[in-house]
């Protein structure tokens, strides 16, 4: 079934003028960097998201963004004449997908589900291209707006697998050259010391750096897709390599002056870029031997350069979700807000804003609530957090959040009957202690977080949700938590009949 297609812009006047030709490919260059540039403007929150990992100079692995940005933008002008003799048919089927996009964009931004959001960004930019220009130029350009994926932190999901590759491959080189090593997951324990492979020694900077430049040089000389292939594979060989001679080196220096020189003990990310640079060489060295495609030559004539029907489309794309964000927050009032923890609970005691030295943290709640009910001698401590809204660094599923706080370290986690989720801890005495968990967005009760950040995106795009967690603890019999989880069972079943009243 073909696509919906406007009907192509007219090509009078550029037909056989030189200089109208020309024009006219600049022309569409030119619609086609500021579809890229406002594309970025309008889907800010995003935007700022992604140049917070491209300034990220601790982890370093997207600081190259910047720098792809501006190539992607150079490239869409020198391409031009790749589709200089393509009509303009604007693409209604992109249009509708840049709108159904762009509601998904706003689901993930509300559910603050940021890679969600990030990876639909090249997408809706892309999406808005073929609704301008249609899709025989976006067949022409796509690998062009595929690099912006490079720039996006989607491969962050190769670390752990470059970790467990770099064990492997650190341990039999150092079986190789009869240097002993014990190894622990990523920790290798050396007579001279210990040396741990982390998250920042997987080699993930040099793995996309090297994709990047492999696609870029495809896309440079305009290469077949086969080669394209077999450069980026090549590009993952060296940049794996690299890491694990990188790794095996420091080592070895390690063995040899017994943990103390400056490679082990101060720096050697840059050890490892003169590394990476001696790889480059050699894969410049490899590629250049291999056949190039012809460059491509300007048509002797060019279609129009923009159709007004297509720029509207792009328009109205671009702008869809940005201005339903700006117009419709959907954020309730402070009044608006519940207290969640009940105010009685059948045969106990409450006791309100009671002070425990349990403190959990979940950054930019709007609302925090503690409280203690008591009952024959058993204590339950209740904590909860509401938010009225959520977004990145705002959000009821944070990385900074905790429910134990600093006072408890974790020895079990568990399911146990919906929807409570249970903690098995013990504090700085070594004292053991049962934590139930659940979730609430309005009335609803979730014991999946992921589960609960969805239908909360969903429903931030036409009311106004509010979630919550509530928690409460006990104390432990000893090591023996059966007792508590039986007083926890009926409390919270309690509380749940409560709650519907």
């Amino acid at each position: 079934m073909s696509s919906p297609r406007l009907p192509s812009a007219p090509l009078a006047g550029v037909a056989n003028d030189p200089t109208a030709s020309a024009r006219s490919l600049n022309l569409r260059a030119a619609g086609s960097i500021a579809i890229v540039v406002l594309g970025l403007l309008l889907f800010w929150p995003t935007t700022a998201s992604l140049i917070e990992h491209w300034e990220d100079t601790v982890r370093r692995t997207y600081t190259h963004g910047y720098l792809l940005v501006g190539i992607v933008l150079w490239l869409l002008w020198r391409n031009r004449v790749l589709w200089a003799e393509v009509p303009l048919r604007p693409s209604l089927l992109a249009f509708a997908g840049v709108i159904g996009a762009s509601v998904v964009w706003l689901i993930s931004l509300r559910a603050a589900v940021q890679i969600v959001h990030q990876l639909l960004l090249p997408l809706i930019i892309f999406g808005a291209f073929v609704s301008c220009y249609g899709w025989k130029a976006g067949r022409r350009l796509s690998l062009t707006f595929a690099l912006l994926y490079f720039a996006v932190p989607v491969w962050d999901a190769f670390t752990p697998l470059l970790q467990s590759a770099s064990v492997m491959a650190v341990q039999f080189l150092l079986r190789v050259v009869s240097i002993p090593a014990y190894v622990s997951g990523n920790v290798f324990t050396l007579p001279a010391g210990a040396l741990e492979v982390a998250d920042g020694c997987a080699g993930l900077h040099f793995f996309v750096v090297g994709l990047t430049i492999a696609a870029l040089y495809g896309e440079i000389n305009h290469d077949s897709l086969a080669t394209r292939l077999k450069l980026m594979a090549l590009a993952v060989i060296l940049a794996m390599v690299t890491n694990w001679v990188r790794i095996f080196i420091i080592a070895v220096v390690a063995q040899a002056t017994d943990m103390q020189h400056y490679l082990v003990r101060e720096e050697h990310y840059s050890f490892g870029w003169v590394l990476f640079a001696v790889a480059l060489v050699i894969f410049f060295l490899i590629v250049r031997r291999w056949p190039a495609a012809p460059e491509p030559q300007a048509a002797a004539t060019a279609g129009a350069p923009i159709s007004w029907r297509g720029a509207a489309l792009a328009a109205v794309g671009l702008l869809f979700a940005p201005l339903w964000q700006h117009v419709d927050d959907n954020i309730p009032t402070s009044a608006a807000l519940a207290h969640v923890l009940p105010n009685d609970v059948a045969g106990w005691t409450v006791t309100r804003d009671a002070h425990s030295d349990w403190q959990p943290v979940f950054n930019g709640a709007d609302v925090t609530e503690r409280a203690m009910f008591t009952s024959a001698g058993t204590v339950i401590e209740a904590y909860a957090a509401t938010y009225k809204d959520q977004h990145q660094g705002k959000e009821l599923m944070g990385f900074g959040n905790s429910l134990e706080g600093e006072s408890l370290r974790v020895r079990q986690r568990s399911s146990v009957e919906h929807p409570w989720l249970e903690t098995e801890a013990l504090d700085s005495g070594g004292a053991s202690w049962l934590l139930w968990h659940s979730y609430r967005l309005d009335e609803r009760w979730f014991d999946r977080p992921l589960s609960l950040q969805l239908q909360y995106g969903v429903g931030a795009l036409v009311g106004a949700p509010v979630s919550s967690i509530i928690a409460f603890r006990t104390a432990c019999n000893g090591t023996d938590c059966a007792e508590a989880r039986a007083t926890l069972q009926n409390f919270a079943a309690a509380v749940r009949a409560s709650d519907k009243q």
